[in-house]
């Protein structure tokens, strides 16, 4: 089986300006080897790019696509592949992909978020990151705004699973009320990670 999913997408880069720091990332969630020479990046507008070198990727890899190869002026992005001619947009904006013989091969619609009456994340210096490269990238519920800091100080996990960690101290456990000079008391505290 192959399969390619639209993991990452970093629109709005803090760090750096959108025209250098600008990127996607994908996964083959696949269980075969792929080549993407000749394949189609779009959006549903005008934006078009098709990659013209050999970029294989291997079953459970990710590659991250980028207007900015430069990783010294891309917000420190390792970049596997630098496009041209598409523009991730800070509001809704469409992202497909499609192999030479024309078929999507993945695709993701994002709304522009909350403030646009959407319900995609919107960060700013931070990517969407889908959840789970098992979950349907087109529903909202499934990205999250991305919390691990990279390169220059944006955050995302490019060209990695995207980690989200989020941890909670439940602090109404502790308690030790009075404990008398050479007496002891013992108390629970509730550590949780309810991130991934």
């Amino acid at each position: 089986q192959s399969s390619v999913t639209i993991t990452e997408i970093m629109q709005n880069p803090s760090a750096v300006n959108d025209s250098d720091g600008e990127w996607f990332e994908i996964i083959n969630s696949g269980n075969i080897e792929m080549d993407l020479n000749g394949w189609i990046i779009k959006d549903a507008d005008t934006d078009n790019h098709t990659i013209s070198s050999s970029v294989v990727i291997s079953p459970d890899e990710y590659k991250v696509f980028g207007k900015n190869s430069n990783s010294n002026t891309n917000g420190g992005v390792t970049v596997d592949y630098q496009y041209s001619g598409i523009t991730l947009a800070n509001g809704d904006d469409e992202l497909i992909l499609v192999d030479p013989n024309g078929i999507v091969f993945d695709s993701v619609a994002y709304d522009g978020g909350p403030d646009a009456g959407g319900t995609f994340p919107d960060p700013t210096g931070a990517s969407m990151a889908l959840q789970s490269p098992e979950l349907d990238n087109n529903v909202s519920s499934n990205w999250t705004e991305s919390t691990l800091q990279f390169g220059d100080g944006d955050y995302g996990t490019p060209g990695m699973p995207n980690y989200m960690s989020n941890i909670e101290l439940d602090t109404s456990f502790v308690n030790f009320d009075t404990v008398n000079v050479n007496e002891t008391a013992t108390s629970t505290i509730v550590i949780s990670n309810t991130g991934n």
